[in-house]
Protein backbone atom coordinates (compact mmCIF):
# COMPACT_ATOMS: atom_id res chain seq x y z
CA UNK A 1 0.00 0.00 0.00
CA UNK A 2 1.01 3.61 -0.44
CA UNK A 3 2.03 5.97 2.37
CA UNK A 4 -1.37 7.68 2.13
CA UNK A 5 -3.24 4.37 2.26
CA UNK A 6 -1.26 3.33 5.35
CA UNK A 7 -2.24 6.61 7.04
CA UNK A 8 -5.94 6.13 6.27
CA UNK A 9 -5.89 2.48 7.36
CA UNK A 10 -4.17 3.38 10.64
CA UNK A 11 -6.60 6.23 11.32
CA UNK A 12 -9.55 3.93 10.68
CA UNK A 13 -8.04 1.27 12.97
CA UNK A 14 -7.68 3.78 15.83
CA UNK A 15 -11.19 5.18 15.30
CA UNK A 16 -12.67 1.69 15.39
CA UNK A 17 -10.60 0.69 18.44
CA UNK A 18 -11.60 3.61 20.68
CA UNK A 19 -15.02 4.05 19.04
CA UNK A 20 -15.45 7.70 20.08
CA UNK A 21 -14.74 11.03 18.38
CA UNK A 22 -11.41 12.64 19.30
CA UNK A 23 -11.26 16.39 19.99
CA UNK A 24 -7.53 16.99 20.51
CA UNK A 25 -4.27 15.06 20.40
CA UNK A 26 -1.12 15.42 22.51
CA UNK A 27 2.38 14.08 21.79
CA UNK A 28 4.50 13.48 24.90
CA UNK A 29 8.29 13.80 24.86
CA UNK A 30 10.94 11.89 26.81
CA UNK A 31 9.98 11.26 30.43
CA UNK A 32 6.78 13.34 30.26
CA UNK A 33 3.56 11.76 31.50
CA UNK A 34 -0.13 12.69 31.36
CA UNK A 35 -3.01 10.77 32.94
CA UNK A 36 -6.55 10.86 31.54
CA UNK A 37 -10.01 10.20 32.94
CA UNK A 38 -11.60 6.90 31.80
CA UNK A 39 -8.29 6.00 30.18
CA UNK A 40 -7.99 3.30 27.50
CA UNK A 41 -4.71 2.11 25.98
CA UNK A 42 -3.43 0.81 22.66
CA UNK A 43 0.22 -0.20 22.35
CA UNK A 44 2.10 0.98 19.27
CA UNK A 45 3.13 -2.61 18.60
CA UNK A 46 -0.56 -3.52 18.23
CA UNK A 47 -1.13 -1.00 15.42
CA UNK A 48 -0.54 -3.08 12.27
CA UNK A 49 0.86 -0.36 9.98
CA UNK A 50 2.62 1.81 12.57
CA UNK A 51 6.21 2.26 11.28
CA UNK A 52 7.81 1.62 14.67
CA UNK A 53 5.67 -1.28 15.88
CA UNK A 54 8.57 -3.75 15.75
CA UNK A 55 11.01 -1.49 17.59
CA UNK A 56 8.72 0.32 20.00
CA UNK A 57 10.96 0.38 23.06
CA UNK A 58 14.25 1.64 21.67
CA UNK A 59 14.35 5.01 23.48
CA UNK A 60 14.06 5.04 27.27
CA UNK A 61 11.41 7.38 28.65
CA UNK A 62 8.85 6.68 25.92
CA UNK A 63 5.91 4.46 26.91
CA UNK A 64 5.17 3.70 23.24
CA UNK A 65 1.40 3.54 23.41
CA UNK A 66 -1.72 5.53 22.64
CA UNK A 67 -3.94 6.50 25.53
CA UNK A 68 -7.46 7.81 25.04
CA UNK A 69 -9.66 9.47 27.63
CA UNK A 70 -11.01 12.77 28.86
CA UNK A 71 -9.44 16.02 30.01
CA UNK A 72 -11.75 18.87 31.01
CA UNK A 73 -14.66 17.09 29.34
CA UNK A 74 -12.90 16.77 25.99
CA UNK A 75 -11.88 13.52 24.31
CA UNK A 76 -8.10 13.47 24.07
CA UNK A 77 -5.71 11.07 22.35
CA UNK A 78 -2.21 11.00 23.83
CA UNK A 79 0.78 9.69 21.90
CA UNK A 80 3.10 8.47 24.64
CA UNK A 81 6.40 8.56 22.78
CA UNK A 82 7.45 9.23 19.21
CA UNK A 83 9.79 8.00 16.50
CA UNK A 84 13.05 9.90 16.07
CA UNK A 85 15.05 10.53 12.92
CA UNK A 86 18.24 9.57 14.76
CA UNK A 87 16.86 6.06 15.33
CA UNK A 88 17.19 5.43 11.61
CA UNK A 89 13.57 6.00 10.66
CA UNK A 90 12.81 8.01 7.54
CA UNK A 91 11.36 11.49 7.90
CA UNK A 92 8.08 10.17 6.51
CA UNK A 93 8.04 7.51 9.24
CA UNK A 94 8.67 10.19 11.88
CA UNK A 95 5.78 12.28 10.53
CA UNK A 96 3.42 9.32 9.99
CA UNK A 97 1.38 9.69 13.18
CA UNK A 98 0.94 13.43 12.62
CA UNK A 99 -0.89 12.68 9.37
CA UNK A 100 -2.86 9.95 11.13
CA UNK A 101 -3.93 12.44 13.81
CA UNK A 102 -5.12 14.81 11.07
CA UNK A 103 -7.31 12.06 9.63
CA UNK A 104 -8.77 11.31 13.06
CA UNK A 105 -10.56 14.63 12.70
CA UNK A 106 -9.02 16.38 15.72
CA UNK A 107 -9.31 20.15 16.17
CA UNK A 108 -5.67 20.60 17.12
CA UNK A 109 -2.40 18.94 18.11
CA UNK A 110 -0.22 19.77 21.12
CA UNK A 111 3.37 18.56 20.94
CA UNK A 112 5.71 18.40 23.92
CA UNK A 113 9.39 17.61 24.09
CA UNK A 114 12.42 17.50 26.35
CA UNK A 115 15.16 19.81 25.12
CA UNK A 116 18.26 21.80 26.04
CA UNK A 117 18.16 25.51 26.88
CA UNK A 118 20.59 27.82 25.07
CA UNK A 119 18.98 31.07 26.22
CA UNK A 120 20.43 31.88 29.66
CA UNK A 121 17.14 33.53 30.66
CA UNK A 122 15.75 29.99 30.80
CA UNK A 123 16.42 27.46 33.56
CA UNK A 124 16.08 23.71 33.91
CA UNK A 125 12.42 22.92 34.46
CA UNK A 126 11.08 25.86 32.44
CA UNK A 127 8.31 25.39 29.87
CA UNK A 128 8.61 27.27 26.59
CA UNK A 129 5.83 27.81 24.04
CA UNK A 130 7.54 27.87 20.66
CA UNK A 131 6.94 30.77 18.30
CA UNK A 132 9.35 29.64 15.58
CA UNK A 133 11.97 27.03 14.72
CA UNK A 134 15.20 26.59 12.80
CA UNK A 135 15.88 23.22 11.20
CA UNK A 136 19.54 22.27 11.48
CA UNK A 137 18.88 19.00 9.63
CA UNK A 138 19.14 18.71 5.85
CA UNK A 139 15.97 16.65 5.47
CA UNK A 140 12.24 16.92 6.20
CA UNK A 141 9.03 14.91 5.68
CA UNK A 142 8.05 16.80 2.52
CA UNK A 143 11.08 15.70 0.50
CA UNK A 144 10.26 13.59 -2.53
CA UNK A 145 7.01 13.24 -4.43
CA UNK A 146 4.07 15.15 -2.94
CA UNK A 147 0.69 13.50 -2.44
CA UNK A 148 -1.91 16.29 -2.79
CA UNK A 149 -4.29 14.31 -0.58
CA UNK A 150 -1.96 15.07 2.33
CA UNK A 151 -1.28 18.72 1.50
CA UNK A 152 0.09 21.21 -1.00
CA UNK A 153 3.52 20.90 -2.59
CA UNK A 154 4.86 24.15 -1.12
CA UNK A 155 3.98 24.91 2.50
CA UNK A 156 3.98 28.41 3.98
CA UNK A 157 5.78 28.64 7.33
CA UNK A 158 5.13 32.29 8.18
CA UNK A 159 3.15 31.16 11.23
CA UNK A 160 4.06 27.52 11.94
CA UNK A 161 2.22 27.50 15.27
CA UNK A 162 -1.52 28.08 15.44
CA UNK A 163 -2.24 31.55 16.93
CA UNK A 164 -5.43 30.44 18.69
CA UNK A 165 -3.78 27.45 20.39
CA UNK A 166 -0.74 29.53 21.35
CA UNK A 167 -2.85 32.38 22.73
CA UNK A 168 -4.95 29.94 24.75
CA UNK A 169 -1.81 28.36 26.21
CA UNK A 170 -0.46 31.74 27.32
CA UNK A 171 -3.81 32.86 28.76
CA UNK A 172 -4.13 29.56 30.62
CA UNK A 173 -0.61 29.91 32.04
CA UNK A 174 -1.50 33.37 33.36
CA UNK A 175 -4.62 32.01 35.05
CA UNK A 176 -2.49 29.35 36.75
CA UNK A 177 0.28 31.82 37.61
CA UNK A 178 2.72 29.60 35.68
CA UNK A 179 5.67 31.10 33.84
CA UNK A 180 5.42 30.22 30.14
CA UNK A 181 8.34 31.46 28.08
CA UNK A 182 8.42 32.07 24.33
CA UNK A 183 11.32 30.91 22.18
CA UNK A 184 12.86 29.57 18.99
CA UNK A 185 13.68 25.85 18.79
CA UNK A 186 16.64 24.47 16.88
CA UNK A 187 16.15 20.96 15.48
CA UNK A 188 19.36 18.95 15.76
CA UNK A 189 19.69 15.42 14.37
CA UNK A 190 21.49 13.78 17.32
CA UNK A 191 21.69 11.35 18.96
CA UNK A 192 24.86 12.82 20.43
CA UNK A 193 24.47 15.92 22.57
CA UNK A 194 25.69 19.05 20.80
CA UNK A 195 29.27 20.33 21.06
CA UNK A 196 30.18 23.68 22.60
CA UNK A 197 30.98 25.08 19.16
CA UNK A 198 27.66 23.91 17.75
CA UNK A 199 25.77 25.56 20.60
CA UNK A 200 27.66 28.83 20.03
CA UNK A 201 26.68 28.64 16.35
CA UNK A 202 23.05 27.86 17.16
CA UNK A 203 22.91 30.78 19.60
CA UNK A 204 24.25 33.12 16.91
CA UNK A 205 21.55 31.85 14.56
CA UNK A 206 18.84 32.75 17.08
CA UNK A 207 18.05 29.43 18.75
CA UNK A 208 16.80 29.62 22.34
CA UNK A 209 16.48 25.85 22.63
CA UNK A 210 17.86 22.78 20.93
CA UNK A 211 16.40 19.29 20.61
CA UNK A 212 16.22 16.14 18.51
CA UNK A 213 12.51 15.96 17.65
CA UNK A 214 9.32 17.96 17.05
CA UNK A 215 10.16 19.87 13.86
CA UNK A 216 9.30 17.01 11.45
CA UNK A 217 5.90 16.74 13.15
CA UNK A 218 5.35 20.50 13.01
CA UNK A 219 6.20 20.57 9.29
CA UNK A 220 3.81 17.68 8.63
CA UNK A 221 1.06 19.37 10.65
CA UNK A 222 1.41 22.54 8.59
CA UNK A 223 1.44 20.47 5.40
CA UNK A 224 -1.81 18.83 6.52
CA UNK A 225 -3.40 22.11 7.70
CA UNK A 226 -3.57 20.71 11.23
CA UNK A 227 -3.45 23.41 13.95
CA UNK A 228 -0.40 22.74 16.14
CA UNK A 229 1.33 24.22 19.18
CA UNK A 230 4.49 23.10 20.97
CA UNK A 231 5.42 23.13 24.65
CA UNK A 232 9.17 22.57 24.92
CA UNK A 233 10.43 21.48 28.33
CA UNK A 234 13.95 22.63 29.19
CA UNK A 235 15.37 19.54 30.89
CA UNK A 236 19.00 20.64 30.76
CA UNK A 237 21.15 23.62 29.87
CA UNK A 238 22.84 23.16 26.49
CA UNK A 239 26.51 22.23 26.20
CA UNK A 240 28.83 24.95 27.44
CA UNK A 241 26.05 27.00 29.07
CA UNK A 242 26.86 25.25 32.34
CA UNK A 243 29.97 23.26 33.23
CA UNK A 244 28.37 19.85 33.44
CA UNK A 245 28.13 16.82 31.19
CA UNK A 246 24.86 15.53 29.76
CA UNK A 247 23.14 12.18 30.18
CA UNK A 248 19.70 10.87 29.27
CA UNK A 249 18.86 9.90 32.86
CA UNK A 250 19.09 13.53 33.97
CA UNK A 251 16.81 14.54 31.09
CA UNK A 252 14.21 11.98 32.18
CA UNK A 253 14.37 13.01 35.84
CA UNK A 254 13.86 16.69 35.02
CA UNK A 255 11.05 15.86 32.58
CA UNK A 256 9.22 13.95 35.31
CA UNK A 257 9.44 17.00 37.58
CA UNK A 258 8.05 19.23 34.82
CA UNK A 259 5.13 16.86 34.14
CA UNK A 260 2.96 18.19 36.99
CA UNK A 261 3.01 21.80 35.73
CA UNK A 262 2.68 20.65 32.14
CA UNK A 263 -0.40 18.62 33.05
CA UNK A 264 -1.96 21.62 34.85
CA UNK A 265 -1.33 23.80 31.81
CA UNK A 266 -2.79 21.30 29.34
CA UNK A 267 -5.87 20.73 31.50
CA UNK A 268 -6.53 24.46 31.82
CA UNK A 269 -5.89 25.02 28.11
CA UNK A 270 -8.22 22.23 27.00
CA UNK A 271 -10.88 23.57 29.34
CA UNK A 272 -10.61 27.01 27.71
CA UNK A 273 -10.62 25.78 24.11
CA UNK A 274 -13.82 25.81 22.10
Amino acid sequence: MTYYQNIIETANYIIKYFNEPIDYAVVLGSGITLELEDQQELGYEAIPLFPGNKHANRVKGHANKLTFGKISGKNVLVLNGRLHYYEGYSMKDVAFMTYVVKHLGVKGLFITNACGAINTNFSEGDIVCLDDFISLVNNNPLMGENDPRLGERFVDMTTPFDPYLVETLHNSAKKLDLTLHTGVYGFFQGPYFETRAEIRAFKTMGCDLVGMSTVPEVIAANHASLPVAVLACATNMATGIQEKKHNHEHVLQTAQKISANLKKLLIETLQNLK
